[in-house]
């Protein structure tokens, strides 16, 4: 493992790392330096396994050896499961290993971009507390209501609110976020994610399960496979550039 990683300072005045203990913050840094930063493949015990980028794949033991002869498993998991509360990251646990996922981590960690673009700013007064990495704020709304990333949030946001009136108005700009990693780099179609979407919020399960473009993004394959063949109820975007899907656009 080598090279280097970018963490700014003014992490130090989020209400999240406040939050952490000592020790906790240890296996934070160990996990943020333990990330992939390129896309990887691999085969373990006979079986193929990728990473993308910001994404940790061990065990939460191998964390708890990173960290030091000092770091027990049970503090490796109770700091996940508190970094996960407050939007740091994600996991997935599995059998043989444990798959974590740092939010945002494209953002402040994009080294095609150049310095000065890519400083992020931390959130510090965030409603949920958390770290958010933002651009300077001329830069904040940063995807374009005509854009395919703001379109497809906004059409599961309305497809939500049809089955839930009482569905609160999320942050599109975060949704937008992941909606452009399931494109950008899981290589979704755009047709794809729209009929996806349309489909589990017809779907008496998914839809009261995928309520957010972090939720769709973590289920897409499952959804993909489960979904029928004959999609012709699915209907598209209209091509003709007007609002003709009856989904409010803010």
């Amino acid at each position: 493992m080598s090279g280097w990683i970018k963490v700014h300072r003014r992490i130090l005045n989020s209400v999240f790392y406040k939050s952490l203990l000592g020790k906790q913050r240890d296996v934070i840094i160990t996990i943020l330096l333990m990330a992939d930063h390129e896309e990887k493949e691999w085969i373990y015990k006979g079986k193929k396994y990728k990473t993308l980028p910001g994404q940790v794949f061990s065990s939460l033991q191998g964390i708890a050896n990173m960290c030091g002869k000092d770091c027990t498993r049970e503090t490796v998991r109770t700091t996940i499961t508190h970094a996960e509360q407050y939007g740091f990251l994600t996991k997935e646990t599995h059998k043989t290993h444990t798959l974590i996922t740092i939010e945002n981590w494209e953002t402040y960690q994009d080294i095609h971009t150049k310095e000065t673009q890519n400083n992020p700013i931390i959130n510090t007064n965030s409603p949920e507390g958390r770290p958010l990495t933002r651009r300077k704020k001329k830069e904040d709304n940063i995807y374009s209501p005509n854009s395919d990333e703001f379109r497809l949030s906004n059409l599961l946001y309305g497809l939500i609110k049809e089955n839930n009136p009482q569905f609160k108005k999320p942050n599109l700009d975060n949704w937008c976020g992941h909606m452009d990693k399931m494109l950008r780099i899981d290589k979704r179609s755009v047709d794809d994610i729209e009929t996806v979407i349309r489909w589990c919020q017809q779907d008496d399960f998914w839809h009261k399960n995928i309520l957010s473009t972090d939720k769709l993004r973590k289920q897409f394959d499952k959804l993909y496979m489960n979904m029928p063949k004959d999609k012709k109820n699915i209907i598209p975007f209209a091509k003709t550039g007007g609002n003709d899907d009856g989904i409010e656009y803010f």
